[in-house]
């Protein structure tokens, strides 16, 4: 071991004195001080407490958003498996809106009933499809007039009085 550890010693002794060829060493490269990137740090702080304050605040200090209006959707109906229109329906509370006008009244045989295609059903203003028209509370189709609408019926007054019931698709 001797022999190597003294090889090794002569071999740095010639490198001290004797300089690799070329151009001076570089200075070493020095960090920039620790002080320059401290202000960022602050700024991110301030701005996460505002953006805290923000969504926070209103919570912790008991104030409540202004109410939002709500909106009815009028609710479409699909025809069910079987409509059995012997019961009577209730009448709902509310008086029935003015009636709709329409440009052009079905067409409706003397002797046929309507036929209900589709219910689009608001409780402020039911509309129905009837004999391919949409119609409102008080509307006539041909003979018959629409006393009523329903989610998945349509209440229909003949001349003489006598109401007759239809589901969608009857």
């Amino acid at each position: 071991m001797s022999l190597i550890n003294d090889a090794l010693k002569r071999a740095r002794e010639t490198q001290r004195n004797n300089p690799p060829p070329g151009a001076p060493p570089l200075p070493p490269v020095e960090s920039p001080a620790r002080g320059s990137a401290g202000w960022i740090l602050a700024v991110a702080a301030i701005l996460f407490l505002a953006a805290l304050g923000l969504f926070l605040g209103p919570t912790l200090l008991g104030h409540k958003a202004a109410p939002v209006a709500a909106t009815r959707t009028p609710e479409i109906s699909t025809p069910p498996p079987s409509i059995q229109s012997s019961a009577p329906m209730p009448v709902p509370a509310t008086p029935p809106p003015a009636a709709v006008s329409n440009p052009a009244p079905a067409v409706v045989a003397a002797g046929s009933l309507p036929r209900v295609q589709g219910i689009i059903f608001n409780s402020a203003r039911p509309l129905a499809i009837v004999s391919g028209q949409t119609v409102g509370v008080g509307d006539r189709v041909g003979i018959y007039q629409v006393k009523q609408i329903m989610k998945t019926s349509v209440v229909f007054q003949r001349p003489d009085g006598s109401q007759k019931t239809l589901g969608i698709g009857e």
